[in-house]
C-alpha cells in the first residue's frame, strides 16, 4: 500500500433546502453529520430567479398539476409563495440544527439556484442536497441542481433521498487508487460499530481482488466488525450498479478520481443508482 489515505476534515456543512422530502432528508443527515463531527451547519434557501422572472412576463401560465386548469401566473402570489417557503425552510433548518445542538446559519439567497447552491458551498467541506427537489420530472435519476453540483461543485457532496439515515450500510467502491483509499476512509469515519460496511473490489482478475482486500483490510484495521467484500470485475456504470443493486441499500462512497473508473462513468453511475451518495473530492 503506498501511504497512508489523507482523511476528509468537514468542519462546515452546507445544506440546501427547499422542504421537498428529499430536501428534509439531506437537513437531517447533515444534522446528524454535523453533531457527529462536531461541525458547523449552514443552511441555504435559494429564491429562484428564474421563476421571478418569468411570472413577470404577460403570456406566463400557471398549470395545476392534479387538475391541469391553466391561469395567468401571478407574479404577486408567486413573491408571496417564496416568503411562506423560506419561512418553512427556516424553521424547519433551526428546528433541526438546535435538535442536535449544533452551531448554525441560514441564509436565503436570490438568483440562479445552482449558481448560488454552488457559489455558498465553495466556503465549506461538504455540501448537502436532495437527489431531487420541488420540481416534478418525468425521469428518475437527479434533480437538475444536484446533477450540476455533481459535475461543477469543488467541495465533498452528499446526495441524499427519503428514507435514508446515517445508521445506514456503507457502500464504498475501491480499487486502490487515492481517491478511492480516501474514499474508504471517509466511510470510516463516519461508521458507528455496528455499521454494515460493504467494499466492492474493482479488479479485473482474482490476484488483483487479493491485494485490493489485503490494502482495505489494512485501512479498516478494528473500525468496524461487520464488514463484507465484493469482487467486481466491471468498471461499466450499468454493470456496477446492477452489482451495487445486489447488496442492502445504503449510503454509497466514492470518488471521482480514481485509476480504474472513469469520472464520466462515475456520474453516470451516481445518477442511475438509487442510492443516496457521498461523493468525496481530492483535498483543496
Amino acid at each position: 500500500m503506498t501511504g497512508a489515505p489523507k482523511k476528509l476534515t468537514i468542519k462546515r456543512i452546507a445544506v440546501a433546502i427547499d422542504c421537498s422530502p428529499h430536501s428534509r432528508a439531506s437537513l437531517s443527515a447533515a444534522a446528524e453529520i454535523a453533531g457527529l463531527l462536531q461541525a458547523e451547519l449552514l443552511g441555504i434557501f435559494v429564491e429562484d430567479i428564474n421563476l421571478i422572472r418569468m411570472a413577470e412576463l404577460p403570456f406566463s401560465q400557471e398549470i395545476h398539476l392534479h387538475t391541469a386548469r391553466s391561469e395567468p401566473l401571478d407574479s404577486l402570489k408567486l413573491e408571496r409563495l417564496l416568503k411562506l417557503q423560506a419561512k418553512e425552510a427556516h424553521e424547519l433548518f433551526m428546528q433541526t440544527a438546535e435538535r442536535f445542538g449544533i452551531p448554525h446559519t441560514f441564509r436565503k439567497l436570490r438568483g440562479l439556484v445552482s449558481a448560488e447552491v454552488l457559489a455558498a458551498a465553495l466556503e465549506t467541506d461538504l455540501l448537502a442536497m436532495g437527489r431531487s427537489g420541488r420540481t416534478p420530472v418525468c425521469r428518475k435519476g437527479l434533480g437538475s441542481t444536484a446533477r450540476k453540483a455533481v459535475k461543477e461543485a469543488k467541495t465533498n457532496i452528499l446526495l441524499t433521498k427519503s428514507g435514508f439515515t446515517v445508521n445506514s450500510p456503507l457502500l464504498v467502491i475501491y480499487d486502490g487508487s487515492p481517491g478511492a483509499k480516501r474514499a474508504l476512509e471517509t466511510a470510516l469515519g463516519l461508521a458507528r460499530r455496528e455499521t454494515v460496511l460493504h467494499v466492492f473490489l474493482v479488479g479485473q482478475n482474482a490476484r488483483k481482488h487479493a491485494v485490493l482486500r489485503e490494502e482495505a483490510e489494512i485501512i479498516i484495521g478494528e473500525r468496524t466488525a461487520k464488514i463484507e467484500f465484493h469482487m467486481i470485475p466491471w468498471t461499466d456504470s450499468t454493470m456496477l450498479a446492477q452489482c451495487i443493486h445486489m447488496t442492502e441499500p445504503g449510503l454509497l462512497v466514492l470518488s471521482d478520481n480514481t485509476e480504474t473508473i472513469d469520472s464520466e462513468i462515475v456520474y453516470r453511475l451516481i445518477d442511475t443508482t438509487d442510492y443516496p451518495v457521498l461523493l468525496v473530492r481530492d483535498s483543496r
